[in-house]
């Protein structure tokens, strides 16, 4: 015979179990709802990301950029952020100058598949790492590595690395070395001597334009944070004389190069057809959020005379 007792016990104990089932049920389905809103504002953003690049493009060729006679930080493309908004989320665009960084495919020459080395730029590379504090042994043995990682055959320079280390029983890469141009700037953080040198205090001053062996910088948006480029570029050491000429900045801009140059009269020599008071290499970077959600696109495109653009590389986080 059952008692009252027991059976009110029974019947909450069956509720609660239930409660639990539809609290665990209610969760999964709030989770599907989420991850569902997730990739819908994710494609959604990345539609929304490429037509503010496409619109962005639009907006350099009708000023045709490259028929300037500069371009400065003062100018509207370079210092106004763009806003573009509708009932689920806003757009924002932003317009930097891509190009005052040394481009690491610059220390190359290529004529059709052969690939030759740019001395005045290697050169300029070995100032450049000399004065972040690489010591020359490290400096010689990331150049050799450089090349071997670009170059056509299998024999390894002195302190470089070909297929034999990077496909080896000690290396974590397991990948052949490329045998091109650089992509991306990640790439040398596959070449061993980056466990003595670390990547982020030479990174800042470095980029790579993918596949392009172009090297140039715009006097007219130079900053102090640029003082160990221009340093490395004349061979000056001292970075605080450097960086007090860069900020001596007439106040529209430089209208040639010879202008920016006579502020170094004791360098003899640099590299040449690098330095330019305008650019040619531009980062678009645009983000869309709205209440839970961001997305972001960083896009580098390349201006030529034609006044056309490509798009070199594009870099999407959410």
């Amino acid at each position: 015979m059952n008692k009252p007792g027991v059976v009110l016990i029974s019947t909450l104990f069956i509720v609660m179990v239930m409660s639990i089932i539809s609290i665990e049920i209610s969760k999964k389905f709030l989770l599907s709802i989420q991850r569902d809103s997730y990739l819908e504002f994710k494609n959604y953003g990345l539609q929304l990301l490429i037509s503010s690049e496409k619109e962005a493009i639009k907006f350099f060729q009708k000023e045709n950029i490259l028929s300037n006679a500069k371009l400065t930080n003062k100018d509207l493309v370079l210092n106004q952020s763009y806003f573009f908004s509708n009932e689920l989320a806003t757009i924002q665009v932003d317009v930097s100058d891509a190009s005052n960084c040394f481009n690491l495919n610059s220390i190359f020459s290529k004529n059709n598949e052969v690939i030759k080395i740019n001395q005045a730029n290697k050169f300029w590379l070995e100032r450049l790492l000399s004065l972040h504090g690489v010591s020359p042994a490290d400096i010689e043995s990331f150049i050799d590595q450089l090349v071997d990682w670009v170059d056509a055959d299998n024999q390894p320079l002195n302190y470089g690395a070909e297929n034999y280390f990077y496909i080896g029983p000690l290396s974590s890469i397991n990948q052949f070395t490329p045998k091109r141009l650089l992509s991306n700037i990640s790439e040398i953080k596959n070449f061993p001597i980056l466990n003595n040198i670390s990547y982020e205090n030479i990174s800042n001053d470095l980029c790579v334009l993918p596949g392009i062996p172009l090297q140039l910088i715009n006097v007219n948006t130079l900053n102090e944070a640029h003082k160990y480029l221009i340093a490395s570029f004349f061979g000056e050491e001292n970075l605080e004389f450097i960086e007090s000429q860069i900020l001596d900045f007439p106040q529209n801009g430089y209208d040639s190069v010879d202008e920016f140059i006579k502020k170094f009269t004791q360098s003899t020599t640099w590299p040449q057809q690098v330095l330019s008071t305008n650019t040619n290499t531009l980062l678009i970077s645009s983000k869309i959020y709205n209440q839970n959600f961001s997305n972001e696109l960083d896009s580098l495109v390349i201006l030529d005379i034609s006044n056309s653009v490509k798009v070199l590389n594009r870099d999407f986080r959410f």
